[in-house]
């Protein structure tokens, strides 16, 4: 979490064992490349914001916590051919900001029809590392990425299927913009992840080769032999919630390391929280 980060009162932040289970036995995705060792991965982190508003239907994002994991699971299994996986940093439910601004903006019919969401971030609940993704119901396009480390996508997105393609358009979509916050530019290819429109999730060894310079460079991420190190030094110093944030994002990475990064993470959790037999008394 970002040094001197204030939460505003609206804000929810999922930290270790509370935040929502990523579905980490997401399958690979059709045609994909096959994934690295775990131990060459790199885990980028990822703040979700929901965004709502009262007056603006459009900008009103209705997306559960339930949503977020099945659509983060399902964007990590694309991008596991790439020994990428990001790491659901937080979760903020906040309302838009300068609300406004952006409808006498829209109204008006500004020049750069998609820029004028920036005005839609809350710059207090910002992440300074990694990146952050602004879900809002419904725009003119599916997703776009605004630079800056920044994405929005709508909750409301519809892809033309092809073959091989995945199964849902949420967490492809969300994993295209991912794709241009590491450097990625779009392809004609229509199963390419970088295609646009497309369910299409493949990338090529190029791709693969560039977005994994990118991800080493974003501020926060970490090789996995590092986060391990990290994950150990957490708990030495007794920060448990720490410790569960990233032994979650181990166990999430597919390999070997997996299980045992799960029977790590299940030991800080809460007595009430651990998995077993039922305590006396327990209904």
């Amino acid at each position: 979490m970002p040094t001197g980060f204030r939460p505003p009162l609206a804000l929810i932040l999922l930290v270790g064992a509370s935040l929502p289970a990523i579905g980490d036995d997401a399958p690979p995705a059709p045609g994909a490349l096959k994934a690295p060792p775990a131990d060459e991965f790199v885990v980028i982190p990822l703040r979700v914001h929901i965004l709502s508003s009262g007056d603006l239907k459009d900008v009103d994002c209705a997306l559960t916590d339930a949503d977020i994991a099945r659509v983060l699971g399902k964007a990590n299994g694309i991008w596991h051919q790439a020994g990428v996986h990001w790491g659901l940093e937080s979760l903020v439910r906040e309302p838009a900001a300068r609300q406004g601004r952006f409808k006498a903006a829209m109204d008006a019919g500004p020049a750069d029809k998609l820029g004028v969401f920036r005005l839609l971030i809350p710059e207090d609940s910002r992440s300074d590392e990694g990146v952050d993704v602004y879900y809002i119901h419904k725009f003119s396009v599916n997703g776009v990425y605004l630079g800056n480390r920044v994405a929005f996508v709508q909750e409301t997105a519809q892809l033309r299927p092809v073959p091989g393609g995945i199964d849902e358009p949420l967490p492809r979509v969300t994993a295209h913009e991912l794709g241009h916050s590491l450097g990625l530019p779009h392809r004609q290819d229509v199963t390419n992840l970088l295609a646009s429109g497309t369910t299409g999730t493949t990338l090529n060894e190029a791709e693969v080769a560039r977005a994994r310079d990118r991800a080493r460079a974003m501020p926060g991420s970490l090789p996995v032999p590092h986060l391990r190190k990290k994950a150990e030094e957490a708990v030495v110093r007794g920060d448990h919630p720490e410790a569960r944030r990233l032994r979650t994002w181990l166990a999430e990475i597919p390999g070997e390391g997996a299980a045992d990064a799960r029977k790590r993470l299940d030991a800080l959790l809460p007595e009430a929280e651990k998995p077993g037999e039922p305590k006396p008394g327990s209904p």
